[in-house]
């Protein structure tokens, strides 16, 4: 049997059918960019506030203002004490997932990662070119035999 594809969203728990991997039904997803909305205009109209004064003030859910903050929203504002964890160390950042030294090992991880793959397929195909080169003299032609009365 064929999936429907619904699901409940996760705040008010109403069935609805997402279109992509949406969590939220139509109804809360728009209750929540009004409320982005809302926190941006805040932000813009009290220059210089802090997180937690964003929070109290313009009544947005801490977690939708963090998440604001995470994605980069406000790191051309005057948002002061925008920091969070690191999502790797715990050190405080105020862009990106993961602090400066984080990322930079993690990128030198995935470079080693991609020199050690290539490494592996170099080091395989070079094993069956020599599995290929091993062939008697025997074989190579009765092989060539074959080949010749298929012409």
């Amino acid at each position: 049997m064929a999936s429907l594809g619904i699901r409940n969203c996760i705040r008010c728990k109403k069935i609805f059918m997402p279109v992509s991997d949406e969590k939220l039904c139509r109804d809360c997803r728009n209750e929540e960019l009004e409320m982005e909305e809302t926190v941006k205009n805040y932000v813009r109209d009290h220059p210089g506030i802090t997180v937690d004064q964003l929070i109290e003030g313009s009544g947005a859910p801490s977690a939708l203002v963090w998440r604001m903050i995470r994605q980069g929203l406000f790191e051309n504002s005057t948002l002061r004490d925008a920091k969070y964890p690191c999502g790797n160390c715990g050190k405080l950042i105020s862009k990106g997932v993961y602090c400066y030294e984080c990322a930079s090992k993690l990128r030198l991880d995935a470079q080693k990662f991609a020199n050690a793959m290539t490494a592996k397929k170099r080091a395989e195909e070079k094993a069956a070119e020599a599995a290929e080169n091993r062939k008697t003299f025997s074989s190579s032609m009765y092989d060539e035999i074959n080949s010749s009365r298929g012409r």
